[in-house]
């Protein structure tokens, strides 16, 4: 089975898309399906791994990145249209 994502780190609650996805493919990551995106989600672009609640922080490389502006279910685009940027302070 080939991969279309890749998680950075454990603890990571998104992942990052590899290659395009479809709604309603899919999510491979380390050979394992996981579960399927819910919307088309394009290479580079994070996808939630699980439910993340609104005001949750959003885990990338096991650091804080981003916070949910609204629940964020499993196999949905995670972005700026439901996140707000960490500080960098606080990224650290």
């Amino acid at each position: 089975m080939d991969n279309n994502a890749l998680r950075d780190n454990t603890s990571d609650n998104i992942a990052i898309a590899t290659k395009p996805i479809k709604q309603g493919d899919a999510i491979i990551i380390e050979g394992e399906k996981l579960f399927v995106a819910v919307q088309d989600i394009e290479p580079s672009h994070k996808i939630a791994l699980h439910e993340i609640d609104t005001g949750a922080t959003v885990i990338r490389y096991g650091k804080p990145v981003g916070q949910a502006t609204a629940i964020i279910h499993e196999g949905e685009w995670v972005h700026d249209h439901n996140t707000l940027p960490v500080p960098n302070k606080q990224r650290q």
